[in-house]
């Protein structure tokens, strides 16, 4: 009788769990180099997005300033349409603006930890900058030479928006031949 108990317990322990599984979407590292050129100065800048099974994806960075580099980092941004964009749970002193701009110092030699936030869309590939004490402003970009670009979220029409938009450019063409008919 205890083992058909103890059975019955792991059977709804297995059946009852909670799955928090979660793709890796992006893995790797940018840099920001400085507006200088001193390639000893380039913040470099680790990221991943993860998906999870409702949709949601959590954009990590890490910056970090070379111990090479004489300037202290003041904040950082990612660029993109905050206007579209839904933006979420947004850790390390971050605030929406054109993006997410977070102040964190980080002095040369030490990385600012993880900056994170949330959001349903989708990654692509855009701008990020750092601005610090003395060189103001923007002394690291990625569009600087040199420079790589970060994930950040995308605005993405729904599909019913997206075949409404198809639909639309094949019926125009028909509307206007149809009128020629009658």
């Amino acid at each position: 009788m205890a083992a058909l108990s103890f059975g019955g317990i792991l059977l709804t322990g297995l059946l009852c769990q909670t799955s928090q599984a979660q793709t890796i979407l992006y893995n790797s590292t940018a840099t920001l180099p400085d507006n200088a050129g001193i390639t000893d100065d380039n913040l470099s800048v680790a990221y991943t997005v993860t998906e999870d099974a409702s949709g949601l994806y959590t954009y990590d960075y890490t910056v970090t300033n070379p111990g090479t580099d004489t300037a202290t980092v003041s904040d950082f941004e990612v660029g993109f349409n905050t206007a579209t964009a839904s933006v979420m749970n947004i850790t390390g002193g971050g605030s929406v603006n054109n993006g997410v701009d977070w102040d964190t110092v980080i002095t040369p030699g030490n990385n600012s930890g993880t900056l994170s936030f949330q959001s349903y869309d989708p990654p692509i590939l855009a701008n990020a900058n750092a601005n610090g004490a003395p060189n103001l402003p923007a002394p690291w970009a990625s569009s600087n030479p040199g420079g790589t670009q970060v994930p950040v979220p995308s605005v993405v029409p729904e599909p019913a928006t997206t075949t409404l938009l198809a639909l639309t450019a094949l019926l125009l063409p028909m509307r206007h031949s149809l009128r020629k008919k009658s």
